[in-house]
């Protein structure tokens, strides 16, 4: 048996920074498979549960058995990408045409990346006890708005509109966007998104693309005039995570995020050669954000079980409001029956925008195949001036391969369709009540990894152009 703290303890997945894909997208990620060869009292460290009741009770009780944590590590653990603590999303517009100018700029943000998610945790001037981990698993990750390739008026910068990703447009409004929320003015050329496991760290890291690039790329360029930015920085969305997956509506919100082996996430999350994209896209992923206010004045006048029938879960467990079935273990909830109201209220949260029908849609494609990577974050941005009540919410991020087939099928042919799964059913409950409301967002596709160390992202999309 281990003879210390440390030894019991199973590190966090680490990002992988040799890899075909950006960073951040679908790594960390935990093993798939129960490792059987590890001590059982790590694993039951890793699962939380050794001292849980003890803690309190001050008896300590003893560790589950194999079979037992197998099951729970399956459950919780098993193909689960492990989101980092902090979420930071910067935005911004080029302010040039000039491809050659796009590149560098490209290569310095690429350069930027690299020494931040190398660099490892400080031990100047902290207590000498005081605990400091090996890595805060530092990820940065860049998308290409559909303005890089087309701008607002229509023109083509910078020769780049015949390689514009197949899915890659403005994001459009949908059913449940605020009234003020205008996507086609909040799509900005340039997505990063920096998350670690310290807060400090996602600031620092974002104060230095911020305050200190365009005097970087100015220092690089000696005929660019003092003053003269190459980007416009437009704004920084944070985020934080819980970690027992739970947002401020106090619901589980990665109980059926994709979970399963690596082989199945790349299956909806990227992009292979037989998807019809631009060659340079390959190995690359369409995001989606979406920061979703949540009124919850209102939503904590409702009852447990009035909320349990808007999201259409059960608030302790994440088990879906269905039917009961008897089992191996007992009496198991059935997943709902997309039409049958006896699974609970049709226009539920759960119900509208996670079907399982026996047989495929109407273009041929099972309801299960319309999934994807979700990594979304609650975020807490002070009191609104208009109302003095709070804003809250979840930033929602989203990777996938193809923004039409995925999201935006789920959204306009479920999610949103009144009339779906049978007619007359009405929208999500969660945003005609209007507890949910989308208030900024955008569509982003974030190209592949680096192919070596003198590589930069993006770098695929200019090869082979013609001069510009």
């Amino acid at each position: 048996m281990p003879k210390d703290l440390d030894s019991m303890l199973v590190p966090l997945p680490e990002p992988l920074y040799s890899s075909p894909y950006q960073n951040g997208i679908t790594d960390p990620i935990w093993p798939a498979e129960f490792d059987g060869g590890m001590d059982i009292r790590q694993i039951a460290e890793l699962l939380g549960k050794l001292n849980r009741s003890g803690r309190l009770s001050g008896d300590s009780p003893p560790p589950p058995g194999e079979a037992e944590l197998r099951a729970q590590y399956m459950s919780d653990y098993a193909g689960r990408t492990a989101r980092q603590n902090n979420l930071t999303l910067i935005r911004a517009n080029v302010l040039s045409n000039d491809r050659a100018e796009l590149v560098d700029i490209l290569r310095l943000l690429t350069q930027f990346a690299v020494e931040e998610m190398e660099r490892k945790p400080s031990i100047a001037h902290v207590a000498v006890l005081e605990h400091i981990p090996a890595s805060y698993r530092v990820t940065v990750t860049f998308g290409f708005g559909a303005t890089l390739f087309i701008d607002p008026a229509g023109a083509d910068r910078f020769g780049l509109r015949a390689r514009k990703p197949k899915y890659l447009k403005p994001m459009p409004r949908f059913p449940g966007d605020a009234a003020h929320f205008d996507p086609a003015k909040t799509g900005t050329d340039l997505l990063i998104a920096v998350c670690s496991d310290h807060p400090y760290v996602n600031v620092a890291t974002s104060r230095f693309f911020v305050e200190f690039f365009n005097r970087r790329f100015r220092e690089a360029h000696a005929e660019i005039p003092a003053g003269r930015d190459v980007l416009d920085f437009v704004s920084i969305e944070e985020g934080f995570a819980r970690k027992d997956k739970r947002e401020f509506l106090r619901f589980d919100d990665g109980v059926d995020n994709v979970h399963m082996g690596p082989d199945d996430l790349h299956r909806f999350v990227y992009v292979e050669e037989t998807d019809g994209e631009p060659a340079w896209c390959v190995n690359g992923s369409y995001v989606v954000y979406r920061k979703i206010r949540e009124d919850m004045p209102r939503w904590e006048t409702m009852k447990e079980a009035e909320q349990e029938r808007h999201i259409g879960r059960h608030k302790d467990s994440g088990k879906p409001l269905s039917r009961q079935v008897e089992g191996e273990d007992g009496m198991l909830p059935v997943y709902p029956d997309p039409a049958d109201a006896a699974d609970g209220p049709l226009n539920s949260h759960v119900r509208k925008v996670q079907p399982r029908r026996s047989e495929p849609d109407l273009f041929g494609l099972p309801d299960l195949e319309r999934r994807f990577v979700r990594r979304p974050y609650p975020f807490f941005d002070g009191l609104d001036p208009a109302t003095g009540s709070v804003i809250n919410g979840l930033q929602f991020v989203a990777f996938m391969k193809s923004i039409q087939q995925q999201f935006e099928h789920v959204t306009n042919m479920w999610q949103m369709n009144p009339d779906f799964p049978v007619p007359g059913t009405g929208i999500d409950v969660m945003f005609a009540n209007k507890i949910l409301s989308v208030i900024d967002g955008g569509y982003y596709f974030c190209p592949p990894g680096l192919r070596e160390p003198e590589d930069y992202i993006g770098a695929p999309l200019f090869e082979g152009l013609p001069e510009w």
